[in-house]
């Protein structure tokens, strides 16, 4: 992604990602709503298996709030060649009084946020950032 601007409707399918250091949340929206939401551990090896086995010839883009434990996620990702926006937690649209915060409402929040182009990437890790960030 990086160098490249993010258009929606380039994509069939939007994955939102909540990860945390043992697993991660992730949301699956296209452009009529919302498809399912799973848990599944923290590497990009399951999920990519996942989606080239549930989504076929789809084109997908994943979007996770910026943190930690993200990085080697977006690594994985990014050497096969799909897109991945990173978005940091104070650019995700959340309603006044939404104060419940889960893994699975995040990543549905994220997927369904990028769906509506309402995200904007803050950062792409560079491999030194993200050595430091570990």
């Amino acid at each position: 992604m990086r160098g490249k601007s993010f258009i929606p409707r380039d994509y069939d399918v939007f994955s939102g990602l909540d990860v945390s250091k043992k697993s991660m949340s992730v949301t699956f929206t296209n452009h009529q709503g919302f498809i399912r939401s799973l848990n599944m551990p923290h590497k990009a090896e399951p999920l990519l298996h996942y989606v080239r086995k549930h989504f076929p010839d789809q084109k997908i883009a994943f979007v996770y709030e910026a943190g930690p434990t993200g990085y080697g996620l977006y690594d994985g990702l990014a050497a096969q060649a799909y897109p991945c926006l990173i978005v940091a937690p104070s650019m995700i649209p959340r309603a006044p009084g939404q104060r419940v915060k889960t893994n699975r409402l995040d990543s549905k929040a994220l997927s369904e946020n990028c769906v509506g182009d309402s995200l904007i990437a803050s950062m792409f890790p560079l491999p030194l950032t993200a050595s430091f960030a570990i």
